[in-house]
């Protein structure tokens, strides 16, 4: 049986999303029973305990199917950014946003530009509708080239994407350049702003989401409350559009997208500032410590504002392993010349250092 002949072309080249391992998938190769797992830039926190107690009291009305439009979460994110409720999409993490964005944009005449190393959704959008993406290098300290995403563009250019911080490089865009960047792009094409991991940077020249967002102009904004909202597990994702652009995906998006859960778990994260900025320090801490360690280790690495580390060391995969037999899950990328190392909690800090320690120290 000849099965292609069932299926979209534009599939043939696509590649099935691949997630880091997960502790089970280990326990027969880790060499300790202590197992850290730093593959996928989950929180190592749960979400914040005003999401727990809601999401404990919404289950007795899980028999009845979530709300199909979001209404009082997207109520919630209106009155926390001050942008108009109809600007306001939610879905089943920003993964679905992204391709449904990509499905009711591009065509096979068109034309995608971002950098690379950068998320796979954005070359799996762009294959699914037979478009044309443009792959551009990252700057040499890992940060997306806005300079060179601005000489890529052509009049067949649909969407150009911006990700700060960069996964997995975890470098920013600054103020500054974003603004120039804006200035510059021609009105035809639709710049979308993934800041998937922005609620952990710290440096105070990043750019500012909003800054450039007035709903007529084409940018569309995606967050997430996957990350340090600690709810990657129940998929909620949200971002700010002009309306024509929301109206579009609503054409695609499927009937109740967000589960009941993860609606109301990410309506009661919200406002929680103190609980917010404890992660972000936490994280900071520990990013620090991880990146004094390869500091002493003579191994490079990104300078990063997110919650990992991509660090460059010789022979990844194998090293990759290596850490597998020593109870620590990271992630290597083919190519990519090193490991994106995981922020957990200080357990999980000192246990990587260990193991790298063991594996690149001078007594390796």
């Amino acid at each position: 049986m000849d099965w292609t002949s069932f299926f979209r072309s534009e599939l043939t080249p696509i590649r099935p999303y691949e997630p880091g391992l997960r502790e089970e998938q280990i326990c027969g190769i880790a060499q300790t029973p202590s197992i850290h797992k730093l593959s996928s830039n989950e929180s190592p926190y749960p979400p914040f305990p005003t999401a727990l107690e809601a999401m404990q009291q919404c289950l007795p009305e899980l028999n009845r199917y979530s709300d199909g439009s979001s209404y009082a979460l997207r109520q919630g994110l209106s009155a926390e950014y001050g942008v108009p409720l109809e600007q306001i999409m939610v879905g089943n993490g920003t993964n679905e946003l992204l391709m449904l964005l990509a499905q009711a944009c591009l065509t096979p005449k068109s034309r995608v530009a971002y950098c690379w190393p950068s998320f796979i959704v954005y070359r799996m959008g762009a294959q699914v509708a037979g478009a044309v993406y443009d792959e551009l290098p990252l700057t040499a300290d890992g940060r997306f080239d806005t300079d060179a995403l601005l000489r890529a563009i052509t009049p067949d250019t649909k969407l150009v994407i911006l990700c700060s911080p960069n996964n997995p490089s975890g470098g920013i865009v600054m103020q500054e350049e974003y603004e120039r960047f804006m200035a510059a792009v021609p009105d035809h094409v639709l710049v979308v702003l993934d800041l998937a991991y922005t609620e952990f940077v710290t440096e105070s020249e990043h750019l500012a989401a909003l800054s450039c967002y007035d709903g007529v102009r084409p940018l569309v904004v995606f967050h997430t409350f996957s990350k340090i909202y600690g709810l990657a597990g129940v998929r909620v994702g949200y971002g700010f559009a002009p309306v024509p652009v929301i109206e579009a995906m609503d054409k695609l998006r499927e009937p109740f997208n967000v589960n009941t859960v993860a609606q109301v778990g990410a309506l009661a994260s919200l406002g929680q500032n103190e609980e917010l900025e404890r992660r972000r320090a936490e994280n900071a801490l520990e990013r620090t410590r991880l990146c004094e360690a390869f500091d002493r280790l003579g191994l490079a690495y990104f300078a990063s504002q997110a919650n990992f580390v991509w660090v460059f060391v010789p022979e990844p995969e194998q090293s990759f392993e290596q850490l597998l037999k020593r109870g620590v899950i990271v992630r290597a990328f083919p190519g990519g010349g090193g490991l994106r190392v995981g922020v957990g909690r200080r357990e999980d800090t000192l246990a990587t250092i260990e193991a790298f320690d063991q594996l690149f120290g001078s007594e390796a």
